[in-house]
């Protein structure tokens, strides 16, 4: 279904300016952006997305990974088609790789139809997920503020590159940013994610934190042999996350595994995700966590950093509270930075 687009502007060029994410396409009649869901008709801009769901299914909310905002509760996940990065690495490309021509994948839900779904499935809240979110702000707009409505949380699983009115925008019925934090590096952003400027992510990250600190932040760091795994690189986004979002963020290290057009690099050695865990520790981060590797002892266990006791233990994405209070640690009351 096509939708108006809420954020964009004529540029003196005579062509409309979609400012929804930071490519801010310059769009002629009858062009489209970069994502292939936003084109231009008679001098506006349209999304072609507005209610098409390409993936829907109820999750634990350690899925999204979110370790820190109600535990162990359920979460909606709605995914669209289409993508503003192109990486080469995503596991979820049969979707974002997709067009907002390619309406054959989806079926139609309506934001109110989304919110009936959460609610008969019990479900506490509505991640928009699987792609990314940030093409999509209508329907996910208008989804939120209907959840909002009805006391559903609301949670964007984001490569962090929409722009800051895409997020002042979405960010009074938003409750989690769950944030990729791909790489430090200018190189890792181009060749595999064609984006020039990736300080943007970081930007916008700390945007967010700043104007918004009632939403609850979580990064996410995928792990890629011979790309970003350097100590180098991952000490760097430690120290940012330390630096300019706080030592009780969480930070996950995932594991990657082979897909899209990056079938020839091999999966994340078990001792690089250790590894990363130590650095992220070194540099002040409390909560630290290995994903996608159950290998791993304790990956996934979140542990007081006063008393060093296991206060949360998960795993395969079943959670269980030992000992926790009002997002406390329940043997010496440290604060976990858990929204219970």
């Amino acid at each position: 279904m096509d939708k108006e687009t809420l954020l964009f502007k004529k540029h003196k060029s005579g062509a409309l300016q979609c400012l929804t994410c930071q490519r801010t396409c310059l769009l002629n009649d009858g062009q489209w952006g970069y994502c292939k869901t936003r084109i231009n008709k008679n001098g506006k801009i349209y999304s072609t997305i507005y209610g098409s769901i390409s993936s829907v299914f109820p999750d634990p909310i350690e899925k999204k990974p979110v370790f820190h905002f109600k535990p162990n509760s359920r979460i909606m996940s709605f995914g669209t088609l289409g993508c503003n990065f192109r990486c080469k690495f995503c596991q979820n490309w049969d979707i974002s790789y997709a067009t907002g021509q390619d309406l054959r994948k989806a079926q139609e839900i309506m934001p109110d139809k989304a919110v009936e779904m959460t609610k008969k499935l019990k479900c506490e809240g509505i991640a928009w997920t699987y792609n990314e979110p940030s093409i999509w702000l209508e329907y996910t707009l208008d989804t939120a503020k209907l959840a909002k409505k009805e006391n559903i949380y609301t949670c964007y699983v984001t490569n962090g590159f929409a722009t800051k009115e895409h997020i002042d925008a979405i960010a009074p019925y938003l409750d989690i940013y769950r944030v990729d934090l791909k790489s430090f590096d200018k190189k890792f952003y181009k060749e595999l994610i064609n984006v020039v400027k990736f300080e943007g992510v970081y930007e916008n990250t700390k945007y967010v934190k700043d104007k918004y600190p009632e939403i609850h932040i979580e990064c996410v760091t995928n792990v890629i042999p011979s790309w970003n795994d350097s100590e180098e690189n991952l000490k760097k986004i430690a120290e940012w996350i330390v630096k300019n979002l706080g030592k009780k963020t969480p930070w996950h290290v995932s594991r990657f595994h082979p897909d899209a057009q990056l079938l020839d690099v091999p999966e994340t050695p078990l001792e690089t995700l250790s590894k990363a865990k130590e650095i992220g520790q070194e540099a002040g981060l409390e909560f630290v966590y290995i994903g996608n590797a159950p290998a791993i002892k304790d990956g996934e266990n979140t542990y007081c950093p006063n008393c060093k006791k296991l206060v949360i233990e998960r795993s395969f994405y079943s959670t269980k509270i030992i000992s926790m209070k009002e997002g406390k640690c329940g043997f010496c009351g440290e604060d976990l930075n858990i929204r219970v």
